[in-house]
């Protein structure tokens, strides 16, 4: 087995000329490599779905079904409103663009399309993230809110994130913004944490094996062969973790809370945050969400706990602290009323040490 690690757009290697293998698992990124490749007269496996049909067997991801899947998440949610940011141009970007808009048609909502020019993928890294920005942010401030929107990656998601903050809109509680990839820093590091279609990449190297080992056994694979992959699951964080919401007060206050429940705010902080009466606001409550300020306060704080919880081994004092509870008592109290668990059940059976470890 040989492996190297290389940028996807760097000149051909030295060594591949030379190279003596007996089959290859790709990511194919230029005519330039395709050819010498095609030379050798060997089983390959390509598994880059940015420059289209290099004529080999092409493992997938299953854009369609990306595209649809990120559709029925925002649905679901609540949204009537739909944007798509992708790469135009780019076959498995609008692939996704088209199923996600598609989809919301079908539902019977409207959905706004990015009109980006046709770049290329490695211009983000050559300085176009910044250059577009300005026309991201007036894009994003354009549209009619509260909006689900889906990114075509999760590092478009972070630009079109940056693009929010700089317009002054409100994720999630404005604009809900969903990636693809699930890239565990990226979403984790984001602000807020971002959302993302988990795709199944170990089925994909698998599956890349898989043929590659008939390939090499003399299986005839008929040219422009493709096995597209379905995605897993939406991996859900602070992004799109939001009803929808079309009041402004009850918007505003949502944000608020979001911020700062595990600062150990009340009821009474959020009312002078937005300068309103009780009853006002707790009746803008009911008719939005169908609950008090106080239960939001409470749920807020709990899925941060089961958040570090399930993701951290910090001890029920320190996730107590961090989220705005003065005593694990009342914590523990409150998640046995909300969950039917303890923290510690909780922790046992969603925790580190019941997550099954990937083979390296």
């Amino acid at each position: 087995m040989f492996f190297t690690d290389r940028a996807v757009n760097e000149l051909p290697p030295s060594w591949l000329n030379s190279w003596t293998g007996h089959g290859m698992i790709s990511r194919v990124p230029s005519p330039e490599i395709r050819n010498i490749v095609a030379a050798k007269h060997i089983p390959v496996v390509d598994l880059n779905e940015q420059t289209g049909d290099m004529g080999v067997p092409l493992i997938s991801n299953d854009h369609a079904a990306i595209g649809r899947m990120a559709a029925e998440h925002l649905i679901d949610r609540g949204f009537r409103q739909f944007a798509f940011l992708g790469h135009t141009g780019h076959r498995w970007s609008d692939r996704r663009g088209e199923t996600f808009a598609k989809t919301v048609r079908s539902a019977g909502y409207d959905c706004e399309i990015y009109a980006g020019q046709v770049n290329r993928g490695s211009d983000l890294r050559e300085g176009a993230w910044n250059v577009e920005l300005d026309q991201l942010a007036l894009w994003a401030a354009s549209l009619p809110k509260p909006v689900g929107m889906m990114a075509c990656t999760d590092f478009r998601a972070l630009q079109l994130l940056t693009a929010c903050q700089m317009a002054g809109v409100a994720v999630p509680e404005q604009a809900a913004v969903l990636g693809v990839g699930a890239d565990d820093v990226a979403c984790a590091l984001s602000d807020p944490p971002l959302s993302s279609i988990v795709l199944n990449a170990w089925r994909m190297g698998y599956e890349a094996a898989a043929l590659l080992d008939r390939m090499m056994k003399g299986e005839k694979v008929p040219r422009g062969f493709e096995m597209p992959m379905p995605p897993l699951e939406v991996s859900v964080r602070q992004s799109t973790d939001v009803v929808a919401i079309s009041d402004p007060m009850v918007a505003n206050a949502v944000r608020f809370i979001r911020k700062n429940a595990d600062k150990g705010i009340n009821v009474e902080d959020v009312l002078r945050q937005l300068g309103v009466s009780r009853t006002t606001l707790q009746e803008h409550f009911r008719n939005a969400l169908g609950s008090s300020i106080h239960d939001l306060i409470v749920s807020t704080r709990l899925s941060r706990v089961k958040q570090l919880l399930s993701e951290t081994d910090l001890t029920l004092a320190e996730v107590s602290m961090r989220c705005g509870f003065r005593h694990v008592e009342y914590m523990s109290g409150l998640m046995r009323q909300h969950t039917g668990s303890t923290p510690g059940q909780f922790r046992r059976e969603h925790g580190l040490a019941n997550r099954p470890q990937r083979r390296s």
